[in-house]
């Protein structure tokens, strides 16, 4: 709300909430009619998010469209979301940003793999999945791990759940974990539907800004206090930091090894690969002025901002 007000001067955003909960509903509307009062358009509903996405495309009809889903506990069914993306097309722009429950599979998996079909979560999965193909994906991914864990059968379903979402539609798709502390497991993964590659690399730059501020609101470890002479969070985050730019100029070396031209901006998702989500515009940044200083890219052209750069192998590559 506060950012529609920021962009009044020179863009219309309109507004449609949601809310289940009549308490959390009530001082959401409150918060809504404030904003209205200030000249923008807000439209609040109380009830189930799935009932209203029929008025929520007529309303949305001929404007392009930012739908973000972020229930409490299970994502929407799959059947409910797929024919959506099918509807909106390709224009106008239609972007969805949905949080799907990692607590989720790791309990429905635990709850498979024992055969405890009765408790819930399986049945609860199958809903969000549309169908039961996560359950192999997840029970695969898990007998593979070493430490028996369910972290990457979470992720190998939530991949494979936004791959069947975008199927035969022209959208792109990315996950990026989200964790309570850096060491967790991660209680969900965002997953970003967008038809423009510079829709990624917004996301990714934006998803890694957010990380950045909540390392920050958590603060260290209660035991990683007492005695430290200096500020572990600062610590950490120049560490993760200086790791992410040798990571991505490893990846860029690798992205340019053939030779050809590359609008890193189509390239998002090798250029970042593993820290997407975690590494910021600065630290591609620096990992390409490095590359470019020691020879081994060069630019075929040099942008304002960096995803407008187009690079190729330099001389000493």
């Amino acid at each position: 709300m506060l950012a529609a007000q920021k962009a009044r001067p020179h863009t219309q955003i309109d507004i449609f909430v949601v809310e289940q909960s009549k308490a959390l509903f009530d001082r959401l509307n409150g918060v809504a009619d404030e904003y209205r009062r200030r000249g923008i358009a807000i439209e609040s509903r109380h009830g189930d998010c799935g009932s209203r996405l029929g008025e929520v495309l007529g309303w949305a009809q001929g404007a392009s469209l930012f739908l973000f889903l972020d229930p409490c506990g299970a994502v929407l069914p799959y059947d409910q979301l797929a024919p959506l993306l099918r509807q909106r097309g390709a224009w106008p722009r239609t972007e969805l940003l949905m949080n799907f429950s990692a607590d989720l599979i790791r309990r429905a998996g635990g709850q498979y793999k024992k055969g405890q079909l009765d408790l819930g979560g399986v049945a609860s999965a199958d809903n969000v999945c549309g169908g039961d193909w996560w359950r192999d994906v997840a029970l695969q991914a898990h007998l593979q791990t070493r430490d028996g864990s369910w972290e990457t059968a979470a992720q190998a379903v939530a991949l494979e759940y936004a791959r069947r979402l975008t199927r035969g539609t022209k959208f792109g798709y990315v996950i990026a974990p989200v964790r309570r502390r850096q060491h967790h497991q991660p209680i969900y993964y965002l997953i970003f539907l967008t038809t423009d590659v510079h829709g990624l690399w917004v996301f990714g730059a934006s998803a890694a800004k957010a990380r950045e501020a909540w390392i920050r609101a958590l603060g260290p470890e209660e035991d990683a206090v007492d005695g430290m002479l200096f500020d572990v969070v600062e610590e950490q985050i120049r560490a993760e930091h200086d790791r992410n730019i040798r990571q991505i100029s490893l990846n860029l070396t690798k992205l340019v090894a053939d030779g050809t031209d590359k609008p890193v901006v189509n390239h998002t998702l090798d250029v970042f690969d593993q820290v997407y989500g975690e590494a910021k515009e600065t630290a591609f940044s620096a990992a390409l002025r490095g590359l470019v200083s020691s020879g081994h890219i060069e630019f075929v052209q040099k942008g304002s901002k960096p995803h407008q750069h187009i690079i190729r192998a330099g001389k000493v590559s």
